[in-house]
């Protein structure tokens, strides 16, 4: 197995000890039982051109789905914005965007002077408050337009495809009979029984039936947020290896 990114994750085992425990009745087997702290490693394989391909055509095939259940794509929401455009960007919106650029341009210019007199001090102090003013406004436009771009086809199909990654390569290491392996942390032969057994490590620990989900229950929930992050990062070329992916990692979530 190639690896593209490794890391461990420390998660509490319990581990029973077989005793003699003796009773009224006579002696009877028993368990001590004692929770210990185990290291486990999760990699993520390095996906092969060939793979990269097969994620471009599953993409295509969700594209096509969401489009066909009534999802736009990018494009056409750019021409619903630019044909309606006065009823997506108010007035309120359009002056807050203009008044928070000239303030940000006003606080940029003042802020570097060593003596300023007294009329700068007094539009320094008037754009730094404009700037506070306006700049929720200008966020909650931002929020607005970005949560319009996440619900396109091509974002919900990049969705798909991205968890296409995450559930085919990533494995956890454990050992057996003494000799250590990796075993895939998403069981099932294509995506959808991957998906479903993702969902199903989703679910709360108490309302888990299923013994080969509870399991890997832990070593999940320590280790899906990193894995998401780092493969993320992969398929954005923000990074192709193990020292990459970790600057990267550092520089954007710490």
């Amino acid at each position: 197995m190639k690896e593209l990114y490794s890391f461990d994750i420390t998660r509490d085992i319990v581990t029973q000890t077989p005793y003699t425990k003796k009773t009224k009745k006579g002696e009877v087997e028993a368990f001590r039982k004692k929770t210990v702290k185990k290291n486990t490693k999760i990699v993520i394989e390095k996906p092969s051109v060939s793979d990269v391909e097969k994620a471009e055509f599953f993409f295509g095939q969700k594209y096509n789905e969401y489009i066909n259940a009534g999802f736009l794509t990018k494009a056409m929401l750019l021409n619903k914005i630019g044909e309606n455009g006065t009823s997506m960007v108010s007035e309120e919106v359009s002056n807050a965007v203009t008044e928070y650029l000239e303030a940000s341009r006003v606080i940029q210019f003042y802020s570097g002077a060593e003596k300023l007199t007294e009329d700068q001090k007094k539009k320094l102090e008037e754009a730094k408050k404009k700037f506070a003013e306006t700049q929720m406004i200008v966020h909650e436009h931002e929020t607005h337009i970005r949560g319009q771009y996440s619900q396109t086809a091509e974002t919900k199909a990049e969705e798909k495809m991205i968890e296409w990654f995450i559930f085919k390569f990533s494995y956890y290491e454990d050992e057996v009979d003494g000799e250590k392996t990796y075993f895939p942390l998403f069981e099932g032969v294509n995506f959808e029984e991957k998906r479903q057994f993702f969902m199903s490590l989703s679910e709360d620990k108490e309302d888990i039936e299923r013994d080969d989900v509870l399991n890997v229950k832990d070593i999940f929930d320590e280790s899906f947020d990193m894995i998401a992050k780092a493969i993320n990062i992969w398929y954005n070329k923000l990074g192709k290896n193990q020292k990459e992916i970790d600057d990267k990692i550092k520089e954007i979530f710490d």
